[in-house]
């Protein structure tokens, strides 16, 4: 097949010169071959098809379903084989869109094998990079195979792309009426009516340093550091990393626990001799299994979060707000925010798996995780690659941006093994 590189990138380098240039330059080229197993022929590019290789026309007219209608201005993610665009050029109501590139070697390998001179020319269109765009911009489609081969810098845009394509669904899974939930509520009401509010706590740090310690595997690498400045800070734990400090000998001013789910739970207190925390607060969300009620010790501290679950039963029996988006690191890092902390310490705040393990040692659900694959990675502190979860892509970028609606308070990341957290500083902890 004959290669269309030369006259695509002559398009390009006359409206585009920098992209022409990153383009004509980019290394580690993701490994590409023409493929005809369909209809139609498509790259298999690191193993992955491009596009459909048996309607892309279909693909693509389904991925700007995306675009509503009257939209004046479009963003696509993705440069594929140039389908999508051509779809959207279709509508004369868009009069912009703009085509942000998730790898210039993709892009190279399409720009030889297939001609996108006659979009590529349409005055409509506008060529970007992620560097050049790195917030997600709505109303927008996204090509799935572009978003898995995103080089590393498209990283971060990446996961807040695949974010918004799944709240839809998230939220499916976390109904206000869900009946589980709802009777969950409805057995610790008792609980709710004789124990402490959450707000209680609020401003209770004002102006100081406040640790948050995840159970992410670098946590351990913090302990002789947590011991040795004791007196320096408030020490907020999330329900898994209890055990792990327990074990260690440090003991945190306030645990938190907001899961509903009674296998999840339930194991971060087992083998932990509760009778220490008789003095530590539990701040919890009141869909939690009522055994981890039960049987602490200290005092209890009823909080929500804004999802409408907690619509009536907040009005019945009102209580401070705590954030959470998936993960118990949001409400325990909200809360050292409305501790009133200056600077917040994030340790074992991973959202990732350094040495191949997914929690600290002593985290009952600590397990190994497989080292030859990386379908699911994020970007650590040195810059490289380390795997993740699709949940815990979605949890950091949730944190992150709720850091930025913060610039008051310092943010500071312990570890640069695990994954880098966009707008927190790094310290020698």
């Amino acid at each position: 097949m004959a290669s269309f590189l030369a006259e695509n990138l002559s398009i390009i380098q006359q409206r585009w010169p920098g992209i022409a240039l990153a383009l004509a330059t980019t290394a580690c080229a993701p490994r590409a071959e023409l493929v005809q197993d369909g209809p139609q022929a498509t790259l298999l590019i690191d193993g992955i098809h491009l596009t459909s290789s048996y309607d892309r026309l279909a693909e693509a007219r389904l991925q700007a379903s995306l675009i509503p209608e009257g939209a004046a201005e479009a963003w696509v993610y993705g440069f594929g084989l140039g389908d999508l665009p051509r779809v959207l050029l279709s509508r004369k109501q868009l009069k912009r869109i703009h085509v942000v590139i998730m790898n210039p070697g993709v892009v190279r390998h399409a720009c030889r094998n297939f001609d996108h001179g006659d979009w590529l020319q349409n005055p409509r269109i506008n060529l970007a990079t992620a560097q050049d765009l790195p917030t997600l911009r709505f109303p927008f489609a996204a090509l799935p195979s572009s978003l898995q081969l995103a080089e590393d810098g498209a990283s971060r845009l990446r996961d807040l792309i695949v974010l918004a394509l799944s709240t839809p669904f998230i939220g499916s899974k976390h109904r206000v009426d869900d009946p589980q939930l709802r009777q969950r509520l409805e057995e610790n009401e008792s609980f709710v009516l004789r124990d402490g509010d959450v707000a209680s706590l609020f401003g209770a740090y004002a102006g100081k340093s406040v640790v948050v310690a995840g159970a992410g595997p670098t946590l351990s690498l913090h302990y002789e550091s947590l011991r040795l400045k004791r007196g320096d800070y408030c020490l907020i734990a999330v329900d898994a990393a209890l055990r792990p400090l327990f074990k260690a000998g440090i003991q945190p001013d306030a645990v938190v626990v907001v899961d509903a789910h009674e296998t999840k739970i339930l194991p971060f207190f087992q083998d932990v001799e509760l009778a220490a925390f008789s003095g530590t607060p539990l701040v919890y969300f009141p869909v939690v299994h009522p055994r981890v009620l039960e049987h602490w010790p200290g005092p209890r501290l009823v909080g929500y979060s804004e999802h409408g679950l907690y619509q009536d039963f907040a009005m019945r029996h009102p209580r401070g707000r705590l954030f959470s988006s998936g993960s118990v690191i949001h409400p325990a890092v909200d809360l050292a925010v409305k501790m009133g902390a200056a600077k917040i310490i994030l340790l074992g705040a991973d959202f990732s798996f350094p040495g191949a393990v997914s929690h600290v040692a002593e985290c009952v659900v600590r397990r190994d995780m497989p080292t030859g694959s990386q379908e699911h990675w994020v970007l650590n502190g040195h810059g490289r690659r380390v795997s993740t979860s699709l949940a815990m892509r979605g949890f950091l970028r949730d944190l992150e941006a709720f850091m930025e609606r913060h610039p008051e308070v310092q943010f500071v990341n312990g570890s640069r093994d695990g994954a880098l957290i966009q707008g927190a500083d790094y310290c020698g902890w």
